[in-house]
């Protein structure tokens, strides 16, 4: 099997044999292409947190003609002048500036982002030269993908920070090696009862479908989530959703905190896929009877089912 474009029979494909219930893997054996090509192609083609395989074949086509369009062809020369205002630790930003700053270098004006591009594309040793340097998608990214207008924190009730009464929760992701499959981690903000999913490909349909059978059984009043895509098919979770401000974590301080203890037992980097739902179920019940100070020194289950603390037997 291989890295493959798909046509628009092998989306449809796709569309149908998902709405049957098969795999990926079934899937991807079946059209003879590598798995993480459906994956990629099921991110590509959501809408609403459902793959269409018309929407994903048109915007497929769309890409195509805006890549066509905005291919330019720049003078060499303009290369050469760019690497050697890199040596001199210029910034792309000041590159760019000084480019449209001046008159004689024409129509050779180059965008700070086509610098990036460049850089990234070609892997340059003269990105040891700047300051910060990052791949452009890893910060151009915040929120894209998710649909427009979802609802924010800042519309959440106000009593939901004091922490007053159970039923709010807050949500989040830990990411796989790949980045391909996720288990979502959902905590109760005054109990810190956790649940955590086990390994699931990450997208918004099976995320939300997770959340939805989880939390409808908890009586949960509210879920407070991040911006990350496999999100974004929170119409369907069952209850009122809000999304943390973009880079604000402390929004979510219950959730970033347990996420941490998760990682007590899965290490960063961790092939989620070899991690068994049996231990997720015991990862689970070490975090929600262990004593927590911020409880005094109650663990999540006795608070959030108002169990009555065991008694400590020690035998003299």
């Amino acid at each position: 099997m291989s890295f493959a474009h798909l046509n628009q029979h092998q989306r449809y494909q796709i569309e149908k044999q998902l709405a049957e219930g098969k795999s990926v893997a079934v899937i991807a054996r079946s059209l003879g292409i590598h798995r993480s090509t459906v994956y990629r192609e099921l991110r590509r083609g959501q809408i609403k947190g459902r793959y269409c395989a018309s929407t994903s074949h048109q915007r497929t086509l769309g890409r195509r003609e805006k890549s066509a369009a905005n291919h330019r062809q720049y003078p060499r020369e303009l290369w050469q002048w760019v690497r050697g205002q890199l040596k001199q630790e210029w910034s792309p930003q000041q590159i760019s500036g000084r480019l449209r700053l001046c008159e004689n270098t024409g129509r050779c004006r180059l965008s700070t982002q086509a610098i990036y591009d460049w850089l990234d594309r070609t892997r340059s040793p003269l990105a040891k030269h700047l300051r910060h340097y990052r791949k452009p998608s890893a910060w151009r990214t915040g929120g894209c993908g998710m649909p427009a207008g979802r609802p924010s924190i800042r519309k959440r009730p106000k009593d939901v920070l004091k922490r007053k009464h159970t039923g709010h929760w807050e949500g989040d992701t830990i990411m796989g090696r790949s980045r391909q499959h996720c288990m979502v981690t959902l905590v109760e903000r005054k109990s810190l009862y956790t649940r955590i999913s086990p390994t699931q490909p990450k997208l918004s349909q099976p995320v939300a479908q997770y959340i939805q059978r989880t939390l409808t059984p908890l009586s949960a009043r509210t879920l407070t989530l991040d911006n990350g895509t496999e999100f974004a098919a929170y119409a369907q979770m069952g209850l009122p959703v809000y999304f943390a401000d973009p880079g604000r974590p402390r929004q979510r301080s219950r959730n970033e905190n347990t996420n941490g203890l998760i990682r007590q037992y899965i290490p960063k980097g961790a092939n989620l896929r070899k991690i068994s739902a049996a231990k997720v179920r015991h990862i689970e019940q070490r975090l929600n009877n262990r004593p927590r100070k911020t409880l005094g020194y109650l663990t999540p289950n006795e608070v959030l089912f108002g169990i009555p603390p065991t008694p400590v037997a020690i035998r003299t």
